[in-house]
């Protein structure tokens, strides 16, 4: 009879932890360093070109070498240390899939000392705060001061100037995508796992030229699902354990709240409500109350030199910058540009095969359906769908009153939330899916479905992409060639009696007394 495996210690968890985090970090910085030394012209296409597949060419020696080590390690690892190979080689995996955007980045500024966006645009009050900052003086709290911190740490440590500093973190942030998700996942997800779901859903995040709130966001989602978790089991936790436990969560919030903290507006309705209904509040009252007081506690302790800023009378802002995001039918979160669309063609969002609705969309409907079916009790699922109902509310809310404020209140970053946490519920659909088939090979019983109400939240959203993708179509647009030609002539072409309608007269309507008459 073989020996029961046994427990690992806590010194090795620490030890495999370790090699996760220095493995995926080194391996992304490693090949943005071996990036480093393609030497082609940037602002010539065929240099681009040839830089593009000199990355590929680099990318693809790793990949196989990582494949081979791993089949190796297979092969000749007794099946109890398999597992440390497994670990080491998603870690590797995840630190491969940014620094090969990192090391592109590396080449598109190859022979400039300067950032990406030139210390334009944001980065103009950026610098300039950080530069007040360093030389002692006040600066505004209501915005994150990490980032702050960040510049002028490595221009102080390096001995640039804060612009040229800049294009090291910028660099090093691309790169910090893949282990920072991979890493933050492993808290709920084994390693296949997170590399399948967290490394992928997040690479339509990837934003170079200010990596830190999208990572911000990438770290936030799994935080959430393990103290959610955490809480859920709080009556099995002794009153050490949920204190310290609290203690760590807010603390992990609090820094994450201090890298960007837009992503906490759009999250916390949701998540506090979670909370509430999934406490353990008959038999485990008091270990929750000690969990989430000492999460705040350490929150507050953590952000307050921040938060303080926000909840001033001035800390908000007015956010009246509208751009081609501000101007999308409101449903359409399949792509996240941020705020340029760059080579989209003359029609956005793309037109979809449903209702208006694209393939993509419908997968991610599909996905969901599958993880509320198969997990709907489950913490990620919860947590998830939390976040982008969450989302999903304030956005349509901001968005449906731009309109009466003239202003934003950057309510197009929903578009990152909900589509990151759909993604995440698509890829752990289909790991439930997987897990309930091999379970169904075995002979095991089915588990009872998910209650119907919750069956339809994939149908109406679908339903609701569509009605909104469709009823876009006929808003009113002067092209003859366009749906929303229908309208346009039904708002500006005058009544039988001569008069325009009540929009009609600032749009090209001319009553009909109004007229020159005919020479």
């Amino acid at each position: 009879m073989t020996e029961a495996r046994q427990k690992p210690t806590a010194a090795a968890r620490a030890g495999a932890i370790s090699a996760e985090v220095v493995v995926s970090i080194g391996v992304a910085f490693g090949f943005l360093a071996w990036s480093s030394t393609i030497d082609v012209d940037p602002l010539d296409r065929r240099g681009q070109v040839s830089g593009l597949a000199a990355l590929q060419f680099r990318f693809a020696v790793l990949a196989a070498v990582l494949v081979v080590a791993m089949l190796v390690a297979h092969r000749l690892l007794a099946p109890a240390h398999r597992h440390h190979a497994v670990r080491v080689g998603c870690a590797a995996a995840a630190g491969l899939a940014t620094g090969l955007v990192a090391g592109g980045i590396a080449v598109a500024l190859d022979g400039t000392r300067t950032s990406l966006w030139a210390g334009g645009g944001d980065y103009e009050w950026i610098l300039d705060w950080t530069a007040k900052l360093w030389a002692g003086q006040e600066i505004s709290d209501h915005y994150p001061p990490v980032v702050f911190w960040l510049i002028g740490a490595w221009a102080s440590l390096t001995g640039q100037e804060h612009l040229f500093a800049l294009k090291d973190l910028q660099l090093a942030g691309t790169a910090l995508f893949g282990p920072a998700a991979y890493l933050a996942w492993r808290l709920v997800l084994r390693p296949v796992w997170a590399v399948a779901i967290g490394v992928l859903a997040m690479l339509p995040l990837i934003e170079p030229v200010k990596p830190y709130p999208q990572i911000t966001l990438v770290m936030l989602l799994p935080v959430l699902v393990k103290f959610l978790s955490v809480l859920r089991g709080a009556d099995r936790l002794s009153q050490r354990r949920a204190l310290v436990s609290g203690l760590l969560a807010g603390v992990g919030f609090g820094l994450l709240f201090l890298l960007y903290s837009g992503w906490y507006v759009w999250c916390a309705g949701g998540m506090l409500l979670a909370c509430a209904f999934l406490a353990p509040w008959r038999h485990g009252w008091r270990p929750a109350m000690l969990l989430g007081g000492a999460a705040v506690a350490s929150f507050l302790a953590v952000g307050w030199v921040h938060l303080r800023g926000l909840l001033a009378p001035t800390g908000g802002t007015s956010d009246d910058y509208f751009y081609f995001d501000t101007d999308t039918e409101p449903t359409y979160i399949a792509m996240w540009r941020n705020d340029r669309p760059a080579d989209v063609g003359p029609v956005w969002p793309p037109v979809g095969e449903l209702g208006g609705v694209g393939v993509f969309t419908l997968l991610l409907a599909a996905g969901l359906g599958a993880a509320i079916v198969l997990g709907w009790r489950r913490s990620i699922v919860i947590a998830a769908g939390a976040c982008a109902t969450s989302a999903w509310f304030m956005r349509m809310w901001l968005a449906s009153e731009q309109w009466e404020t003239q202003t934003v209140r950057l309510y197009p970053r929903t578009t990152a939330v909900v589509l990151y946490c759909l993604l995440v519920l698509a890829g752990f659909g289909v790991m439930l899916a997987i897990r309930h088939w091999r379970r169904r090979l075995d002979g095991e019983p089915r588990r009872p479905t998910a209650p119907a109400g919750l069956l339809l939240i994939p149908v109406l959203f679908v339903f609701a992409s569509a009605g909104s993708a469709t009823a876009d179509r006929y808003m009113p647009d002067e092209r003859a060639d366009h749906a929303g030609y229908f309208a346009w002539i039904a708002q500006t072409k005058p009544y039988p009696d001569g008069r325009c309608s009540r929009w009609g007269a600032a749009h090209g309507c001319v009553p009909q007394s109004e007229r020159q008459p005919a020479d």
